[in-house]
């Protein structure tokens, strides 16, 4: 018949004196109290790992630094581990191990990897920098060297309350986009476990939306003579009529290029996203155009 463990008290650890040898003092489910001859007591934790059953000791720290309550708490929680076929002490190292890449993470090495993975992805360079400048001048001067495992929501929150209270809500918007794509980053690479900024958006007021101008089909023969008549160069009404025919936006028409070959695309662009529309698109216009020397 197995021996009951009576559990240990506070009161009685503190009376506990060392003596001229290690002694142990047991808890209940593999948890002692090993005490040495200097004084020093130490938690340590007994079980078998899930795979070779060998017995491994793992440490809890000191007492009173770590008190009965804790030493109990990860006790049960070594154990809850153990259950699920995972050996404790691999995911007290690993834990520690994430931590210390985190705290060596700050807010701003991140930043700088997700900008290098953006550009491997082929993302506009203009864009990239203007996505940066913003970064430099609203972020990283208030959470730029805080580990990334650090940064709260509060944190963000307060780095960008001076744009909304400036009313740059627009501004406001982009960089939280911002923000948590490099927070969502380092999710992915599992430098942290989650984004807590995932909702900071919804603290800041929200973006006025502004309708843009359009002309009605019935306006659109007195804006044909207007635009014949302007005095602009032939390229720019040639683009706005292009525009017209295609429905393509001004960075779209204005970077698309004209090939001869007729069986093949013959509109190209230098970004290859928008390659594939400015294509399809382009077909049904072929006889309207003419290539400037």
């Amino acid at each position: 018949m197995a021996v009951k463990t009576t559990p240990l008290t506070d009161t009685q650890i503190k009376a506990l004196k060392a003596t001229s040898k290690d002694k142990k003092y047991f808890d209940g489910g593999g948890l002692f109290l090993l005490v040495k001859p200097t004084g020093v007591k130490l938690w340590r934790f007994k079980y078998k790992k899930p795979i070779s059953h060998k017995e491994t000791l793992l440490s809890f720290g000191k007492y009173p630094e770590t008190s009965l309550q804790q030493a109990r708490k990860q006790r049960d929680e070594a154990r809850e581990l153990i259950k699920q076929g995972i050996d404790p002490q691999y995911h007290k190292a690993e834990q520690e191990q994430r931590k210390q890449e985190a705290c060596n993470n700050t807010f701003y090495a991140m930043a700088e990897k997700w900008f290098k993975f953006k550009t491997e992805q082929g993302l506009e360079e203009q864009t990239l920098k203007k996505a940066w400048r913003s970064l430099e001048n609203h972020v990283f001067p208030y959470i730029k060297d805080i580990p990334i495992n650090q940064v709260t929501a509060i944190k963000a929150i307060n780095a960008l309350q001076p744009l909304n209270n400036n009313n740059k809500y627009e501004t406001v918007k982009r960089v939280c986009r911002r923000i948590n794509e490099i927070m969502y980053y380092a999710v992915n690479m599992g430098i942290i476990d989650n984004n807590p900024l995932a909702k900071i958006t919804e603290v800041f007021n929200s973006p006025k939306v502004k309708n843009q101008p359009t002309i009605p089909p019935t306006e659109l023969p007195e804006f044909m003579q207007v635009l014949a008549m302007a005095n602009i160069e032939l390229q720019t009404r040639c683009v706005i009529e292009w525009q017209l025919l295609t429905l393509t936006r001004p960075s779209e028409a204005v970077g698309a290029t004209f090939s001869n070959h007729r069986s093949s695309a013959f509109l190209t662009n230098k970004a290859p996203k928008r390659l594939a529309v400015i294509t399809f698109i382009g077909y049904h216009c072929i006889d309207f155009i003419e290539p400037f020397n």
